[in-house]
């Protein structure tokens, strides 16, 4: 009785910790999953862009959980977790067009005492600050940092009883597809229309969200947080299978372009500088059995920008060796005219 006894609660505690071990390993695939994109304003290490399938997995990867019968079309309300502030309340919002998310509030509070408020708000500052850099004080005494990829603003509200809440804004403000990005540009870009292109199309054309518009440019994979993984590429009526691959920085590091008929294979290795602009191409093609025919190095030199930081004028120096040949160099003077979506 006694052995039948210990059996019985030997496979009850055997199955809760089958049960919890399932738990840990179904938290550990949810946080796999959530990819983090350098390339984007965050909310504790969760991309705050895409739509709702993007957005929502992220959010709940770190502890956020949407509060049911709270949402519509326009507007998703969680509740969770914000660097340990419990019960924090984050609202969501995306655009009526895109769909895509715009801007977040996460709100904390309402603090009945004041030491507990001026607590948080010093602990929920530095956190931020340390993650974003110092905040600067605008003119109604709120808090605001620009980043290279949106806008943090942290304000108080006083409740008619005296109670404090704290509130972070986040606005949105880079593309969710980075297609734009992977050419070095920042921004909403709309077109990009460039004298003396090398390498690149001398009219390009993007959507609101970031994403190229190229009718030879098919089959594409992006990845959870928008980045191009693979493609077709459709030239003079042979088909190219593109690969990409990124650095730690979500830099465009490498792409393979294998053509399909004749097996020969262009690879493109691209450099950054720590502001993250792009600073060098270098094309290496292969036949069919793997041997170097080309290779063709342009580095820029950038002479002038506009407002948004992007380049309009560069010298490439251009250095072209051909399997056979003697190495040549040659500078090629371009300029660029850029028009952005979000222009008056």
């Amino acid at each position: 009785m006694a052995f039948s006894l210990f059996l019985l609660t030997f496979a009850v505690v055997m199955k809760k910790i089958g049960l919890l071990v399932f738990m840990l390993m179904a938290a550990m695939m949810v946080w796999s999953q959530a990819i983090y994109d350098p390339k984007c304003i965050t909310l504790m290490d969760a991309p705050l862009e895409g739509t709702d399938s993007a957005f929502v997995p992220a959010l709940k990867a770190i502890g956020f959980q949407l509060v049911e019968g709270e949402n519509d079309d326009d507007t998703y309300h969680f509740k969770g977790d914000f660097y340990g502030i419990k019960d924090a309340r984050l609202e969501v919002s995306v655009n009526d067009k895109t769909k895509m998310l715009s801007e977040a509030t996460v709100t904390c509070g309402p603090y009945r005492t004041r030491e507990l408020y001026e607590r948080n708000q010093k602990y929920l500052l530095g956190k931020l600050q340390r993650e974003f850099g110092n905040f600067k004080a605008k003119g109604d005494g709120s808090l605001y940092i620009l980043t290279d990829y949106g806008y943090i603003r942290q304000m108080v509200t006083l409740h008619e009883n005296g109670a404090h809440s704290i509130s972070y804004y986040y606005l949105n403000m880079s593309p969710y597809y980075k297609d734009v990005s992977n050419m070095g540009l920042k921004g909403f870009v709309q077109e990009v229309i460039t004298e003396n292109p090398v390498a690149e199309n001398p009219i390009e054309h993007f959507d609101e969200m970031g994403k190229i518009e190229s009718l030879e440019l098919t089959d594409r994979r992006y990845n959870q947080v928008g980045y191009l993984i693979s493609a077709t590429l459709t030239e003079g009526g042979e088909k190219k299978q593109i690969t990409y691959d990124y650095n730690d920085d979500g830099n465009l590091k490498r792409t393979i372009q294998t053509n399909m008929v004749s097996g020969l294979k262009l690879v493109t290795d691209y450099k950054w500088d720590d502001d993250g602009e792009m600073t060098q191409q270098s094309q290496k093609a292969f036949d069919k059995d793997n041997e170097c025919i080309m290779s063709v190095t342009m580095k820029y030199n950038i002479e002038e920008r506009d407002d948004n930081d992007n380049w309009t004028k560069n010298t490439l120096h251009i250095t072209n060796w051909l399997k056979g040949q003697r190495a040549q160099t040659m500078e090629v003077v371009q300029t660029r005219t850029i028009s952005y979506w979000d222009e008056d």
